[in-house]
């Protein structure tokens, strides 16, 4: 009885367990069967333990291990197999010129990332200025840093292109014409707008000197003058009103001062005459029975400057005064001396109470119209005004 139960004994105390599992170092679960010839089958499960279940008969250094390591469960890969970058990005492009061009840039690289001019090798190599005239040549691209392309590059006095051509007897486009436009295209030299030049036939080519600035203001716009003779501010100068004035004489309307009773005054005639020639034209009636009595009790016509710039002993100013348009000034009868060489004028009287005048004739016309014509003597090229008083004082 003793020898028939020592192996099962001997069975159990192997198992270690009464279901006859065993608990592997992965974690799985071993089921033993003995069959019926002794031997001993096993099934596994993959089922996971938990729990003091699991730590029950392992050693403390088993319990402290919670399944499989990093390095069970990391699969072997392809050592051939890597990755350098995220494939959603690709290389930065460096271009520090900010031309388009430069290393791991999509237009390709730049052979000098400092010129932005440049991105070539044979840009690099041969974009030169030999005259330097700051026009380039042989440049991969062109701008305010480096102008161009030079059609001349041997040639200072020739630049990039021939689209600005100025008067001053330089030939600045490359066929090596000087000065072959209309001075209306060539002037004002260096571009820009001269206020009040005139649209057309305003300025002339008159180079004196080689290389120096030819241009000169021939005509400016009605009523403005070129007073300081400096082409780059125009015709600078505002000249007398020609909506109140006229530049020659006539019976025009805008040069009517109007017609002035015996003791009336007209109101102040202001204008600007910047040169020798130029001149401004009025005309006034005096009708000799617009009075409060006849004549020798008419009134007594005045007229004389009220403002005239200059030296006050000899002012800048003048007048003259005419009976027709195509008649001599002071004639028929306009001043006390009867010559035909009467001075211009500063100021004009026209009475029949003569006492005091000697050279005063009686038989003489009324001066029902005059026309006044006002210049300058002295002190050109001065944007300076005058005034002119019109009166009729009563007797």
């Amino acid at each position: 009885m003793l020898c028939a139960r020592s192996p099962l004994v001997v069975v159990l105390f192997l198992c270690g367990c009464a279901s006859g599992e065993q608990v592997s170092a992965s974690g799985s679960t071993t089921t033993g069967t003995t069959t019926a010839t002794g031997e001993t089958t096993t099934t596994s499960s993959s089922s996971e333990m938990s729990g003091s279940e699991s730590t029950e008969g392992m050693s403390e250094s088993d319990a402290t291990s919670e399944g499989p390591t990093d390095s069970d469960s990391t699969s072997t890969t392809d050592p051939d197999t890597t990755s350098t970058s995220d494939p959603t990005t690709g290389p930065v492009c460096v271009d520090m010129d900010m031309d388009g061009y430069g290393e791991d840039c999509e237009l390709g690289p730049d052979c000098d990332d400092n010129d932005p001019n440049n991105y070539t090798p044979e840009g690099c190599e041969n974009c030169i200025d030999n005259d330097e005239d700051n026009a380039w040549v042989n440049c991969d691209a062109y701008d305010d840093n480096k102008p161009g392309p030079d059609c001349d590059d041997s040639n200072v006095g020739v630049g990039a292109g021939d689209e600005v051509e100025m008067c001053n007897g330089i030939a600045e486009n490359c066929a090596g014409e000087i000065d072959p436009l209309p001075a209306d295209e060539m002037c004002p030299s260096g571009g820009g707008e001269a206020p009040n030049v005139a649209g057309e036939n305003g300025w002339i080519c008159n180079v004196t000197q080689i290389g120096v600035d030819g241009c000169e203001i021939a005509n400016c716009e009605v009523g403005f003058y070129d007073a300081n003779q400096v082409p780059a501010d125009g015709c600078e100068c505002v000249g007398t009103d020609r909506d109140k004035s006229l530049a020659s004489c006539s019976q025009s309307p805008q040069g009517f001062l109007g017609d002035v009773g015996e003791g009336e005054t007209l109101p102040p005639v202001a204008g600007v005459i910047p040169n020798l020639e130029a001149e401004d034209w009025f005309h006034v009636g005096f009708d000799v029975n617009n009075a409060n009595g006849a004549r020798p009790n008419a009134g007594s016509v005045q007229v004389s400057f009220s403002e005239n710039s200059g030296n006050p002993d000899d002012p800048d100013y003048r007048f003259e005064v005419f009976r027709t348009c195509d008649g001599q000034a002071f004639a028929d009868g306009l001043a006390t001396e009867h010559s035909g060489d009467i001075e211009p004028a500063l100021e004009w009287w026209f009475e029949d109470n003569h006492d005091d005048n000697a050279h005063y004739v009686d038989n003489i016309a009324w001066p029902d119209l005059v026309f006044i014509r006002v210049f300058r003597v002295h002190n050109p090229g001065q944007c300076t005004p005058y005034e002119l008083t019109i009166k009729r004082v009563a007797n």
